[in-house]
């Protein structure tokens, strides 16, 4: 599929849950201020099972804390057997030391853990949890058992601009694929949180000139650096920047049943939840949710985009 801007629909973000087991003081929130409804998983391999079939190819699963969601081995098995390619998680790795195996048994691919401080301290103030140690034992465990590969995350805001570099160090000495140096952008708690904003410029000047090559992703037009080390740093910035939001090619599925075209709209949606919770046949329900997608489509567009 797509859209009337030339971009192609590939990738299904699904919010498992806003329940969070920390207080990171600039979370998104996935764009979504409804309720925490928690869709069944039936109603998620539903949803995936149309979107397999308009074209889509790779699920994130996220949150909240996607690893509280008791079911959620049983999620990504049933996601793997529809078929996709590409299944992957972004967690605070938490609880990813006792899931990490069971979770690649079940088909997981690859995996994001947020870590947006190298220190204790900073760790503690950001997350509101003193939980850095047990984040890096999962970390090492999503190593071990091959869910690869490992991507970091790390919001880059005004309280941790000083462990930036520190990050990469650590990234590299624990043996990661990948690291993601993301902006606070104004969405969820981040509107609140957005005079911490620290821009990216300057950090991404000094990594072009340390790197060995430069690479362009395909998702989001995001710039990705490769290291003498071989550690990729992938630059996000989401906030006003059109080429951005050229290359989005995602849809989410939301906690509360809606299907949501961008992360800072809350117009753009389409609410299924009375397709999924109504006393219809599935094959009725595939129809309407194909439906469903199709407006979704329509109406789809960049959120910020060049003026002419």
């Amino acid at each position: 599929m797509i859209d009337r801007f030339g971009r192609p629909l590939e990738d299904l973000r699904i919010t498992l849950t806003h329940v969070c087991n920390f207080e990171c003081f600039f979370c998104h929130m996935e764009g979504e201020e409804g309720d925490n409804y928690i869709l069944s998983k039936e109603d998620i391999l539903l949803v995936a099972k149309v979107a397999k079939n308009f074209g889509i190819n790779s699920v994130k699963l996220t949150g909240g804390e996607p690893t509280l969601r008791r079911d959620l081995v049983e999620i990504v098995r049933g996601l793997k057997q529809l078929g996709y390619r590409d299944v992957s998680m972004t967690t605070n790795g938490f609880l990813l030391k006792d899931l990490a195996y069971k979770l690649k048994l079940a088909g997981l691919d690859r995996i994001n853990v947020s870590l947006h401080a190298i220190s204790r301290e900073t760790f503690k103030k950001i997350t509101g949890v003193d939980a850095f140690d047990r984040v890096i034992e999962g970390i090492k465990s999503a190593i071990d058992v091959g869910l690869v590969p490992v991507k970091l995350n790390f919001v880059v805001n005004r309280r941790n601009r000083e462990e930036v570099f520190k990050f990469i160090e650590l990234s590299q000495n624990l043996g990661v694929n990948e690291i993601h140096l993301i902006e606070l952008h104004p969405v969820g708690l981040g509107k609140l949180a957005f005079k911490e904003h620290d821009d990216l410029r300057e950090i991404e000047e000094y990594i072009e000139k340390i790197s060995i090559k430069k690479q362009i992703r395909k998702k989001h037009f995001r710039p990705r650096y490769v290291l003498p080390s071989g550690l990729i740093v992938e630059v996000v910035k989401p906030y006003a920047n059109p080429i951005f939001c050229a290359g989005c090619n995602r849809i989410r599925l939301s906690v509360d049943g809606k299907l949501k075209t961008c992360l800072y709209r809350e117009d753009n949606v389409i609410d299924i939840l009375d397709i999924l919770k109504g006393e219809y046949s599935e094959d009725v329900k595939e129809e309407l949710l194909g439906r469903a997608f199709m407006i979704a489509i329509a109406i789809r567009e960049p959120n910020f985009k060049y003026k002419i």
